[in-house]
């Protein structure tokens, strides 16, 4: 049985929403987030502020609906150009560095710049990082770790880290010279800088240890 088509009431509450949505965002770049009022918001967006009570509490959670909005989008694609079907494609797939992140930051770069900046919101970090956290983890980590991992290092720990490499790359490229690397570059620069480290970028010529320590010993306390 087909969904019945959205009612037009539901398409006129999703109309006000994308136009708040889109306020916030268009005016991020120009002011800054923490300078935004609600003022602002519905001035821009042309709906009246008790209108904006009915569909967000307050200025955060219309900044982390737009995002969940985005990052859905970005999620979805994400995964439809990452299904395999055994782990030889698995592999495979994961030397080739997705530049998808990168094209997305380059897209909303207006946006990533200020809210990576002074004038930003530190709760957009913590979201941000989150994501990554979980794009790491069922995009990469989940997809190898099929033999443990070296030391029994967390792979939660893993995947923490990788997202966290990935946001200080983006803030470094955002304030470089105009971005003058294009989204695949940074993607393949990241790739090599996680698949084969620092030492080896820095032509340390370091070798793997002979033993790692069983993290997984070490007392919790």
């Amino acid at each position: 049985m087909e969904a019945a088509p959205p009612r037009k009431e539901d398409r006129r509450k999703e109309r006000t929403r994308q136009l708040l949505r889109d306020a916030l965002l268009e005016l991020i770049p120009e002011k800054g987030y923490e300078a935004i009022s609600l003022q602002d918001i519905t001035d821009r967006a042309n709906v009246a502020r008790p209108t904006f009570y009915l569909h967000f509490k307050d200025k955060q959670d219309l900044l982390f609906s737009s995002l969940r909005e985005i990052y859905d989008d970005l999620v979805q694609r994400q995964s439809d150009s990452h299904k395999h079907s055994n782990m030889a494609d698995v592999l495979s797939d994961l030397t080739q560095a997705d530049a998808s992140d990168f094209q997305h930051v380059a897209d909303y770069a207006d946006f990533y710049r200020v809210m990576l900046s002074d004038k930003g919101s530190i709760a957009f970090v913590l979201m941000v990082l989150e994501y990554l956290g979980i794009i790491m983890k069922t995009e990469i980590v989940d997809k190898v770790m099929y033999n443990g991992t070296a030391g029994n290092i967390p792979p939660d720990l893993i995947s923490s880290y990788l997202a966290g490499a990935e946001l200080g790359i983006v803030n470094w490229w955002l304030k470089s010279n105009q971005m003058r690397y294009s989204p695949q570059q940074v993607a393949d620069m990241m790739s090599y800088l996680c698949q084969l480290g620092t030492g080896w970028v820095l032509k340390l010529n370091i070798q793997p240890p002979a033993e790692v320590p069983d993290f997984s010993d070490y007392d919790h306390g």
